[in-house]
């Protein structure tokens, strides 16, 4: 009987050790990135967009090119990346190669086209944020001659279906992305998850986008122009085109765009209710300020939702360091750390992500 209950105790432990090992690699092999490119290559890395890179080391018996990164929470990291394929030709001379496709597995699953690249959709991140094709609302282009910026700009609005005198005005700086951000909002808002809102896109300057979205230095006349381009022209334009419109505005920007967004809340806190601004650079930054400190003049502030990439590693110590300022001056925000790079498909989704929490019915 003895003999019986340790041989029954052994197993018992075996199965636990088991178990917990079992466990364990469950738990490291969630954080863990296998990739793996099969097709004709001499030299082969992996490439997230402004973020990690890695070679891919070739197996001496698949000839497959392989590699392993450890990258936390992957199964809600949302990320753009590349392949980028090296072969030897008759000289010798390593030639970039465009790479296939299908020969491309991140932890055994097939690669997701996204134009030119590659996207990463951790499993906890299933939605699909369609392209809706068929759209109740409507979008536009039209272009706006402006005194201030002496030419013309253009203007993308997506008006939903339905428009009543309170509905939220949404104002984006770098524009054309509206036409892509629209078609999933007009979804939801068609399908009765969120309330109506106007997105109102203006585009950005092909030559002076830094100089139109970022002040830097005190007397930076294309910033003050492109300022009097926008509380001026555009918000008027908008707004008198709806009778006794009482909505609130929102403004949303990425990158310098997002650097417009945080002056704009920060020097005119009562235009706004909110800002969405990620991965924000050069305006926030020790060394931006160093040139023009930011001075906070008002009592009260709007909220402030700011992002931006675990791997856009100087940004986002920027934007922390920023939080922190922004906290000592009694300024309500809230925080959100993308397991990405400097990426504009992350700021699509994530946005969208904004959109259906916060205007959700």
């Amino acid at each position: 009987m003895k003999t019986l209950l340790k041989i029954f105790l052994i197993i018992g432990l075996i199965g636990s050790c088991f178990s917990i090992n079992g466990q364990t690699k469950d738990h490291i092999s969630s954080d863990r990135l296998s990739i793996v490119y099969s097709g004709e290559a001499d030299l082969v890395q992996f490439r997230m967009f402004e973020g990690l890179t890695q070679d891919l080391k070739q197996d001496s018996i698949s000839g497959d090119f392989k590699g392993i990164l450890k990258i936390s929470n992957l199964s809600e990291a949302i990320f753009t990346y590349d392949i980028l394929v090296y072969k030897k030709d008759s000289l010798n001379q390593m030639i970039e190669l465009v790479p296939n496709g299908k020969s491309i597995k991140l932890n055994q699953n097939n690669a997701i086209v996204e134009g030119d690249k590659f996207l990463w959709k951790g499993k906890d991140r299933n939605k699909n944020y369609l392209e809706n094709k068929n759209l109740n609302g409507k979008i536009s282009t039209k272009k706006i001659t402006s005194k201030y910026l002496l030419e013309e700009r253009e203007i993308t609005v997506y008006k939903p279906e339905k428009v009543n005198s309170k509905i939220p005005h949404i104002y984006f700086t770098d524009g054309s992305v509206v036409k892509n951000y629209a078609p999933y909002i007009d979804y939801l808002i068609s399908n009765n998850k969120i309330k109506p809102i106007k997105l109102i896109g203006i585009h950005s300057s092909s030559s002076n986008r830094h100089q139109e979205y970022v002040e830097g230095y005190e007397n930076n006349e294309l910033f003050k122009r492109h300022q009097d381009f926008f509380y001026k022209e555009v918000i008027d334009s908008i707004e008198n085109k709806i009778e006794n419109w009482e909505g609130e505005r929102y403004l949303f920007g990425l990158s310098n765009g997002a650097a417009f967004c945080i002056h704009a809340g920060l020097n005119n806190p009562t235009i706004f209710k909110e800002i969405i601004a990620f991965s924000t650079s050069d305006y926030i930054s020790p060394f931006a300020q160093s040139i023009n400190p930011i001075k906070f003049k008002f009592d009260k502030y709007p909220i402030f939702y700011i992002g931006a990439g675990k791997y856009e590693t100087s940004i986002l110590k920027d934007n922390i360091e920023f939080l922190e300022t922004m906290k000592n001056n009694g300024i309500q925000f809230n925080f959100k750390e993308f397991i990405s790079g400097h990426d504009y498909n992350v700021w699509r989704i994530e946005f969208l992500n904004y959109i259906e929490e916060h205007f959700k019915k």
